[in-house]
C-alpha cells in the first residue's frame, strides 16, 4: 500500500484527480479562447455590461471586455476557475488526516517511521505539485486557443493570473486542512472551505455596491487573488503575499493541531 515515501504514494494517490482537474480547467480555457473572435462577433458584451449597470461590479473591475483578456476574466477567472482549484486543493488537502481517519488506515500509516508533521507537509507539497501543474496546462491550453483563434493573451499575464489562482487554492486548501486535521471530519473541512469560499467571494463583490461592506472586504481572500487584475496589470507582490501567508499559517496550524491531537479519542 505505501511507497518508499508519503509524498510519492500521495503523487500516485492524486494523480487522476490532478489529470481531471487540469484537463477540465485547461479545456475551457482553450475553449473559450477559440470561441471568442466568433463570440464577439455575435454578442456586445461592453454593451450588455451597460445595460447591467451596478449589478455588473458583481464580477469585479473587468476593464474592456472585448478584449480576450477582459472574456477571460468575466467568464473564467472571476468565478469558474477559483471554485475548481479551491475544491480541488480543499478536496485533497481535507483527506490526508481526515480522509485516512475515516478508511482506518491512520493507523496504519503512522506506524511506520513517519511522523505527523511529515506526513501533512509531504502530502501538501503534493497538492502544491499538482495545483501548479494544473496551471501549467490551463496556460498551454489558453496560450494554444489564443494563437488558434488569433487572439491577444499575454502569455506572462496569463502565468501571473494563473500563479494568483494557486495561492488561492492553496489558501482555502490549508484553511480545509487545519479542520479537518481539528476535526476528523472530510466532509466538514470541505464543507466549510468551499462555504467560506462563496462567503468571501460574495463580499468582495458586494462591497463595490454595499458600502457597509467595505470595512471587512480586506478580510476576503478574493481581495487579494484580483484586486490588482493580474491578467492585465501583473502580480501584486502585497496580494501574492497575503495568500501565500494565510497558505503557510494554517499549514503550521494543521500541523500543531494534528501533532496534539489524541487519534484514538
Amino acid at each position: 500500500m505505501l511507497l518508499h515515501n508519503v509524498f510519492t504514494k500521495t503523487i500516485r494517490d492524486l494523480r487522476w484527480p490532478t489529470f481531471w482537474v487540469a484537463l477540465g480547467m485547461g479545456a475551457m480555457t482553450g475553449y473559450f479562447a477559440v470561441l471568442f473572435p466568433t463570440y464577439s462577433k455575435i454578442v456586445d458584451l461592453n454593451s450588455i455590461l451597460e445595460k447591467m449597470g451596478p449589478a455588473a461590479k458583481l464580477m469585479g473591475d473587468i476593464g474592456d471586455v472585448s478584449t480576450l483578456v477582459g472574456f477571460l476574466h468575466i467568464e473564467l477567472f472571476s468565478m469558474i476557475l477559483p471554485a475548481l482549484i479551491v475544491t480541488y486543493a480543499a478536496g485533497m488537502a481535507s483527506g490526508f488526516t481526515a480522509g485516512e481517519e475515516s478508511r482506518g488506515t491512520i493507523d496504519v500509516l503512522l506506524s511506520y517511521p513517519v511522523s505527523r508533521s511529515r506526513l501533512i507537509l509531504e502530502k501538501s507539497l503534493a497538492v502544491v505539485l499538482g495545483s501548479v501543474l494544473a496551471a501549467v496546462v490551463v496556460w498551454i491550453l489558453g496560450i494554444g486557443g489564443a494563437a488558434a483563434s488569433a487572439s491577444v493573451l499575454p502569455p506572462d499575464r496569463l502565468a501571473e493570473a494563473l500563479f494568483m489562482l494557486v495561492l488561492l487554492g492553496l489558501a482555502f486548501g490549508a484553511v480545509a486542512l487545519a479542520i479537518s486535521a481539528a476535526t476528523g471530519n472530510r466532509a466538514a473541512a470541505i464543507g466549510a472551505a468551499v462555504g467560506l469560499m462563496v462567503v468571501m467571494y460574495l463580499v468582495d463583490a458586494l462591497a463595490s455596491i454595499v458600502d457597509g461592506l467595505g470595512a471587512v472586504r480586506p478580510l476576503s481572500l478574493f481581495h487579494y487573488y484580483m484586486g490588482n487584475d493580474p491578467l492585465r496589470n501583473g502580480i501584486s507582490l502585497t496580494d501574492a503575499g497575503v495568500l501565500a501567508a494565510v497558505a503557510v499559517v494554517f499549514l503550521i496550524l494543521s500541523v500543531v493541531i494534528f501533532e496534539r491531537r489524541d487519534l484514538a479519542a
